[in-house]
């Protein structure tokens, strides 16, 4: 089995996260910060409901980008299946892309089936 193995913070978790995945995902730059972004906060607690006006702003703020532009990239986001509404209607990260550390390891395995 092919092992790779990268040291990473708690900080840039979620943005080498997002690169990993964009292999497949095909996410814009822009759309795979705010993927990125809600992954975060997703983690902080705020699984409630990940598109709020609160989380949209910050956003906003952040990435310094328009309303029109973030409503395109969570429009991306959610047609690829990576937040989704869970059964009370709110928007939640999809439980099979939530990250899960444990012991300070976050394990990630691809499988590639070669016809």
């Amino acid at each position: 089995m092919n092992l790779l193995k990268k040291k990473v913070s708690k900080e840039i978790l979620f943005s080498e996260y997002c690169k990993i995945l964009n292999g497949v995902l095909g996410l814009s730059k822009r759309e795979a910060e705010v993927f990125s972004f809600l992954l975060q906060k997703d983690s902080e607690g705020a699984t409630e409901n990940i598109n709020t006006k609160l989380i949209r702003t910050e956003l906003i703020k952040k990435f310094n980008i328009s309303e029109a532009n973030l409503s395109r990239y969570l429009g991306v986001i959610k047609d690829k299946g990576l937040i989704i509404r869970n059964q009370l209607g709110k928007w939640v990260i999809n439980d099979i892309l939530r990250p899960i550390v444990k012991d300070k390891i976050f394990e990630l395995k691809f499988i590639l089936e070669v016809e």
